[in-house]
């Protein structure tokens, strides 16, 4: 929910938190709480921290945001009506005397005492003892107000406000409705709704920047100031000085406006609080200080409870309403509520001297708990939850649904509408890189609003016929349907598509020198890289790769040469070497020195017992190296030359 927080920085006195040791700061269960840390330094830095938890902070100055989710008083009846002066009825108003404080409010160091925590807000540090009051505006304009206690001991007080509402149960209606309630305090004139805005996440306030006051104590050369109050408007005055009579100024009142005022009692002294106006245009209205009110809402069948809060002594009180109800009891009771009784009551009370007050206006609010008949329709094997109530099955339920305090019934009739006869159709198995068509058959014909299709690889679609291109093995798995028909969705049995991969394939082979090998239809005998495209079974193409690599014959040189031109080894010959024309022929002496050598060896480049010059070598033996670089082979051994 968006709150709306108004800036603020009125400065009364120095309460800001310097602290040069560890503060610990707790946030109460349920609370949220910001905190803005200013630290002292030479550039006057300032981090936003945000806790929801325990938090240490070494501080000199800070501030602090409490989001709460109700109000600080517990009921209706806490918050009393007054208004300045005396009044013709004369009723007073009681000083709270509980030692207890307002433990709504966030712990903060007790820095009267200096030992502890103590419930503080704005500028109260304590408060204990306390007693909530609210007035109403008559005359507009500026008001200052004393406000003081009968035994002449020491008050402090916060004041909220304007507020509205045709009285003070409906204004106190409207304050607490809202379920985000803002206190802040503890910031100092350099903060402005730039730097709340970093400690504040702008989804949960709306921060407005208005009017800025400050002003700088003597003694401490810091600022105080609070950032706005409870819960809708801002804080308009705080005090927690020693003094037995406080000064509460109220600026710009309006007519029909209402502030609420929290006075604590530091003594828990027995008394009377007293308001009394000290200068200003405006006033109060004291006809609306007859406290009338209702434990509104009732819940129907229960009892109405109305009251007078402050019927003063000996004075007489009459109450009309709805459904021709009267009575001179000040706290009546109407049992068994109905919705006939709902409406506004009026109170009045006549005091001995027969002063009669204002007809004060109660609103009363019946809930009503009359059954509620409802019909819910579900798809086959679906589960839903109807007030925190599972329903999967057909059949009749009586659901209680507790709403605040009251409980009503829902007659809920659930209807489980039978699955669709639909199923998903689609082309597959699918081959790598084809389109993967999906259709429904038996479709339904009437009543169909949408298509929620998903499968793999982050597919997903709202088409009734969907196409899913160049499909690959990523594509492959689960699909599934979702028809949306007549308010409900159907699920379709999902389907499993299955890609055929494209397959090439790599094939190396060895045959025999002199053979043959059939590849694709086709006799192939020369060593080469051939390539097929075949179909499989699904129709899908692969291409097959072959390396024919025909087994060679091996190398057989002679072991001698007889170079003596009688025709019979006058060569040396290497059997088989036509067949490697690539071939590398060297021969060396014993001393290894390189006499010859040759390619594309054949009779005419035959070795005939010669050096490289041309010269005739010694009879003795020599040594060859035969290098074969298609067949990654080489040869070597020894030959003798004769003469």
């Amino acid at each position: 929910m968006l709150g709306k927080i108004v800036y603020y920085n009125y400065v009364k006195r120095f309460i800001c938190g310097c602290f040069l040791d560890e503060s610990t700061i707790f946030a109460k269960q349920n609370t949220i709480i910001y905190y803005v840390s200013i630290f002292t330094n030479n550039n006057k830095t300032m981090n936003a921290i945000a806790n929801r938890q325990l938090l240490i902070l070494t501080l000199i100055c800070f501030c602090s945001l409490n989001i709460f989710g109700a109000c600080p008083f517990s009921k209706y009846t806490d918050v009393v009506t007054a208004c300045t002066g005396d009044n013709d009825f004369g009723i007073t108003y009681s000083a709270g005397i509980s030692k207890e404080e307002v433990s709504f409010f966030p712990l903060r160091p007790n820095k009267r005492t200096g030992k502890g925590y103590t419930h503080g807000i704005g500028c109260l540090d304590e408060t204990h003892a306390p007693a909530w009051f609210a007035i109403k505006i008559d005359e507009p304009g500026n008001l200052l107000l004393s406000i003081s206690h009968t035994g002449g001991t020491d008050v402090d007080f916060a004041c909220w406000g304007p507020f509205s509402g045709s009285s003070k149960q409906a204004m106190l209606e409207n304050v607490c409705s809202n379920s985000d309630t803002y206190f802040v305090d503890y910031l100092v004139p350099s903060i402005s709704s730039e730097i709340v805005n970093s400690c504040i996440e702008s989804s949960d306030v709306e921060i407005e920047e208005a009017e800025r006051r400050s002003k700088s104590d003597p003694d401490f050369g810091c600022f105080y100031g609070y950032y706005d109050a409870f819960p809708i408007g801002h804080m308009v005055d705080c005090s927690f000085s020693k003094r037995v009579s406080e000064s509460c100024f109220i600026e710009n009142a309006k007519t029909g406006d209402w502030y609420i005022i929290l006075v604590t009692n530091f003594s828990c002294t027995p008394g009377n609080i007293c308001f009394n106006k000290i200068s200003g245009t405006a006033t109060t209205d004291c006809s609306v200080i007859v406290d009338a009110g209702s434990n509104s809402p009732v819940c129907e069948g229960e009892d109405i409870n109305l009251y007078v809060n402050n019927l003063p002594a000996y004075a007489s009180c009459k109450w009309k309403g709805p459904n021709g109800f009267v009575s001179d009891e000040p706290t009546p009771k109407i049992s068994n509520a109905k919705d006939a009784y709902a409406g506004t009551y009026y109170a009045q009370i006549t005091t001995h001297d027969g002063i009669k007050s204002d007809e004060i206006p109660v609103n009363v609010r019946i809930i009503s708990n009359t059954p509620v008949d409802t019909t819910i329709r579900i798809v086959e094997g679906d589960k839903m939850k109807f007030k925190n109530v599972e329903l999967s099955k057909a059949g009749d339920y009586e659901v209680p649904f507790k709403s605040g305090l009251c409980t009503k019934i829902f007659n809920v009739k659930v209807v489980v509408e039978p699955l669709l006869p639909a199923y998903i159709e689609q082309n597959g198995p699918i081959c790598e890189g084809d389109s993967l068509f999906l259709s429904i058959g038996d479709a339904p014909t009437s009543g169909v609003t949408g298509y929620i299709w998903s499968g793999p690889n982050g597919f997903h679609s709202t088409a009734e016929c969907p196409v899913v291109p160049k499909m690959n093995l990523n594509k492959a798995g689960e699909y599934s349907l979702k028809i949306k028909k007549d308010g409900l969705t159907y699920p379709v049995a999902p389907v499993n598509v299955t890609v055929i991969p494209k397959i090439k394939e790599k094939v190396i082979q060895r045959i025999p020198f002199g053979e043959s090998f059939e590849f694709a239809g086709e006799m192939i005998c020369d060593r080469g890289v051939y390539t097929a495209t075949f179909e499989s079974y699904y129709g899908c193409d692969s291409v097959v790769e072959l390396s024919l690599m025909p087994d060679m014959p091996t190398l057989e040189p002679n072991d001698f040469i007889t170079p003596n031109g009688d025709g019979e080894n006058d060569f040396w010959s290497i059997k088989n070497i036509e067949y490697y024309p690539d071939a590398m022929i060297r021969i060396y002496d014993r001393f290894g020195k390189n006499v010859y050598e040759a390619t594309q060896y054949s009779s005419e480049n035959a070795w005939n017992g010669k050096d490289k010059h041309g010269r005739d070598l010694p009879s003795t033996d020599y040594w060859y190296l035969i290098d074969v670089e298609s067949s990654d082979r080489v040869y070597y051994g020894h030959v003798t030359l004769l003469r």
